[in-house]
């Protein structure tokens, strides 16, 4: 009884599924039938003509055997480019959700990724600018720096940002006052 039922459920689905396409498949049967019965109406027609510029060909004037072996020579060339050979319609599956999906993911991802990369790169330009401007600012002030001290004037000791800024002094022309607790160093 349990496998009549596991193997009577999967065939009753593909006979449900199958049954929802079957007017559009008969359909495209019968585009096909027709459009194979206009061909085949064509070639005999074509077939017809052929025959005719063949007699007219062997037993024509002069004029008209060459007008007639001109159109056998050119006959079935055609630069209508309308005229396709293949015809037949083949019938198609309709789309899913997951193909429509793809397709939209195969134009956006894309775009979304180049967009992120160049905000990304912005950002890291943005960074390099910053430190590359920190960095000659400090080299500018070095340089004063260097300068002051060699002009004989007070320059000050620059640390990190934290750091309090400290002026060199000369200890033997004035006294570092401090708290009883602070010990007085002198240079000796």
């Amino acid at each position: 009884m349990k496998r009549s039922i596991f193997v009577s459920a999967p065939l009753i689905l593909l006979v449900g599924c199958a049954n929802g396409n079957v007017e559009y498949y008969e359909a495209v049967s019968k585009m096909n039938e027709q459009r194979a019965q206009v061909q085949i109406a064509q070639a005999q027609a074509e077939t017809e003509r052929v025959k005719a510029l063949q007699t007219i060909a062997y037993s024509g004037d002069d004029s008209s055997r060459t007008a007639a072996v001109m159109a056998l020579t050119f006959a079935g060339m055609s630069n209508d480019e309308s005229s396709d050979e293949s015809t037949i319609v083949k019938p198609q599956q309709p789309e899913s959700n997951g193909d429509i999906a793809l397709r939209w993911a195969s134009v956006l991802v894309p775009s979304l990724t180049n967009l992120y990369g160049i905000n990304r790169n912005a950002a890291i330009q943005q960074q390099q600018i910053a430190a590359n401007r920190d960095t000659k600012i400090h080299d500018n002030e070095t340089m004063l720096g260097f300068g002051r001290l060699t002009a004989g004037q007070e320059a000050p000791i620059v640390g990190g940002q934290e750091d309090v800024l400290l002026y060199p002094r000369n200890p033997a022309d004035e006294a570092i006052v401090g708290t009883e607790d602070d010990v007085l160093l002198l240079p000796q």
